[in-house]
């Protein structure tokens, strides 16, 4: 058995529990990027709050230490949307490094970023590595709902409602669910033509293509989350008054040409005193069936399926491999190095 070598690329909040996961799984940490000045040049212990010395320096050069560290995969925790992420993962690509990432749209990003996706595609290939994105979404919203469908005769209807606190995920996320605007100019977000996909979209449309159906029809509506009372968001340090945005729900529609139809209600916002994750999914048909985590801890599981997935991506064949063409995810008793096959 050989140590995996890591790149953790981008040392935020998520990229903190990474970062303890991994040395706690036996991989080695040969580099840390982060593009923030009170990081840089600090040690990697440090900035993740471990309580101990890594020996490794955060450092903002991402093409220097990808093509420097000979490292076999970047866990890359920096933004959400695929135009966002581009040529992050196209450094990874370019130098040869696979690449798992949490961003969002990663998970499933061929129908609403599909040039993007594409050109990653054709690169990983060229340079015979692999990119795929997971996170919560790749067992509680896929994999878990993909294995009930199987238990059906029949479906009719996908319908999941979740939720997460943006409080959990750092700043850069508050701020793209507008935690703190007004009603006002939320909407004018909500009506935006140009908005970026919804994280649930990207959800349904790994569901449909695993189930190998075609897409008739999309739908998405949106509303925002409203503070009932003054509140307060720790990741922004900020007091949000009473009838100003704290997050907002998608609901995601997609209706498919063979009939099954997928249904995505998803709630990101700043919670109250008490309020916990949901993940809670029906399937109408014959029979009716439901699965439901009442208080799923979503920002450790995000980061576990993150880490757990390492040596999936490294085994993969060379692309952009979503999570609905990698194995089902398993629990890792072993050091990550051990369940390479290459």
């Amino acid at each position: 058995m050989r140590n995996i070598r890591a790149i953790i690329y981008g040392v935020g909040r998520m990229g903190a529990i990474a970062t303890r996961l991994m040395l706690e799984q036996g991989v080695e940490i040969v580099g840390a990027i982060s593009q923030s000045p009170s990081k840089v040049g600090r040690d990697l212990g440090d900035v993740a709050g471990l309580g101990v010395k890594t020996n490794v320096l955060v450092e903002s050069d991402a093409a220097a230490v990808l093509g420097a560290r000979a490292p076999d995969i970047a866990v890359v925790t920096v933004s959400s949307y695929l135009a966002e992420m581009y040529e992050h993962l196209r450094l990874c690509a370019d130098n040869r490094v696979n690449a798992v990432t949490l961003a969002e749209e990663a998970l499933y990003p061929w129908r609403t970023s599909p040039v993007l996706t594409a050109q990653l595609d054709a690169l990983a290939r060229e340079r015979g590595v692999t990119i795929t994105g997971t996170g919560q979404q790749d067992v509680y919203w896929v994999n878990l709902v993909a294995l009930m469908m199987g238990t059906a005769h029949r479906v009719d209807e996908v319908v999941g409602r979740v939720s997460w606190n943006v409080d959990d995920y750092g700043p850069e996320v508050a701020r793209d669910q507008h935690v703190g605007e007004s009603v006002e100019t939320f909407a004018r977000f909500a009506a935006g033509a140009d908005r970026p996909p919804t994280f649930g979209r990207n959800t349904l449309d790994a569901l449909v293509a695993g189930s190998g159906l075609r897409v008739a029809s999309i739908e998405n509506t949106t509303r925002a989350a409203v503070a009932e009372s003054e509140m307060y968001s720790s990741t922004l340090d900020i007091k949000i008054p009473t009838g100003h945005v704290v997050g907002f729900t998608d609901i995601d529609t997609i209706r498919t040409v063979e009939g099954p139809v997928f249904a995505l209600e998803m709630t990101g916002s700043v919670y109250k005193e008490g309020q916990g994750d949901i993940n809670d999914w029906e399937i109408h048909g014959e029979p009716d069936l439901r699965v439901v985590n009442p208080a799923v801890p979503t920002q450790v599981t995000t980061c576990t399926q993150l880490v757990n997935r390492i040596p999936d991506v490294i085994n993969a064949a060379p692309g952009f491999v979503t999570v609905d063409q990698l194995p089902p995810l398993r629990y890792r008793p072993f050091p990550l190095g051990a369940y390479l096959a290459r």
